[in-house]
């Protein structure tokens, strides 16, 4: 017994301790078999116990197998993250503070002192000018004097304009035939240029400004007392004729006078002492052109206004000069 109980304790520590197989369980239950054969065959035990080793490197061999047998643990496989909740719902947008309006206070304007007569009046005329298209087209000399004014004219000296005019005059005096008349040739090219470039220009506004230039320079005559030609614009609607007019017009050619003055003398003379009868022809003429012209000038003076409203000058026009009399010599 005591042997079998030894055997039993050999293969305990021969194999793993972990290990509870039933493999294990067969094989110490086999020895313990074996063991009790001591009892029933004693001459066999000495054999027996002399194997000891023999199974010893047995169950050393079963311990190697099964040691060998384990496998390495696969590592596990990482688990898939599961998606962000379809990214937050395809990230919501998100809702935009609303910022508080800034409440800018506006500062208070200083009265401005009221305007004194002179202020206005220079208002009124840089507006005039401004209307009138003061400056015109551009131009070259048109006579044969000024080209040569032009083109001899010395700049940046001391002398004064009058010195200088006074001796370019004096060589202009002395130019032969052949020098002057080329002069005039250039000249003659130079009112040729002139014409067209005062065509393009005044077709380069509409035909209201044109109108409102012409008032605006009547008006200007009449407060600087100043010369001034009226812009010719052929297509501005015609005026309709008076009757007198339409008379001059028709009996202009019957009469025969020294001067034109005195043609007009005449023909207002045989007006006046004509009858309403006799004056009915020129009286319809005229009713007539009268209706046919209606309407032509309407709103003329707004569509300008409104024309200079949306393209306001880049330079604010220079006041006009009046022009004062010159004071009488006391006596």
């Amino acid at each position: 017994m005591f042997v079998a109980s030894l055997r039993r304790v050999v293969a305990r520590r021969a194999l793993p301790s972990g290990l509870n197989s039933l493999a294990a369980r067969r094989l110490v239950l086999a020895r313990a078999f074996s063991g009790s054969s001591l009892l029933r065959d004693p001459t066999t035990a000495t054999a027996t116990i002399k194997k000891q080793p023999a199974t010893k490197k047995v169950s050393i061999t079963t311990k190697t197998t099964t040691t060998k047998t384990k496998t390495k643990a696969k590592p596990a496989a990482k688990k898939k993250k599961a998606p962000a909740k379809a990214k937050k719902a395809a990230a919501a947008p998100k809702k935009k503070k609303k910022k508080k309006a800034v409440i800018v206070k506006k500062k208070k304007k200083r009265p401005q002192p009221p305007l004194t007569e002179e202020q206005k009046e220079k208002i009124k005329l840089r507006y005039l000018k401004m209307v009138s298209l003061w400056r015109g087209p551009t131009t070259r000399p048109p006579w044969p004097w000024t080209v040569y004014v032009a083109e001899n004219m010395q700049k940046g000296t001391s002398e004064s304009n009058k010195d200088k005019l006074n001796k370019l005059y004096a060589r202009y005096a002395k130019l032969s035939p052949a020098e002057k008349q080329t002069l005039e040739a250039r000249a003659a090219a130079n009112r040729e240029w002139n014409e067209r470039e005062r065509v393009r220009w005044v077709k380069s506004y509409p035909v209201e400004v044109v109108y409102l230039a012409n008032l605006a320079r009547r008006r200007l005559v009449r407060i600087t007392k100043r010369n001034r030609t009226y812009i010719h614009d052929d297509r501005q609607p015609k005026r309709p004729a008076g009757a007198f007019p339409l008379f001059v017009r028709d009996r202009h050619s019957s009469i025969k006078t020294s001067s034109s003055t005195e043609t007009l003398v005449e023909l207002q003379h045989q007006w006046k002492s004509m009858s309403d009868a006799e004056k009915k022809p020129w009286k319809d003429e005229a009713d007539a052109q009268r209706v046919r012209c209606k309407g032509q000038f309407d709103n003329f003076t707004a569509k300008a206004r409104k024309y200079w409203l949306d393209n306001k000058p880049k330079r604010v026009p220079t006041v006009p000069k009046i022009r004062t009399s010159a004071a009488k010599p006391s006596a």
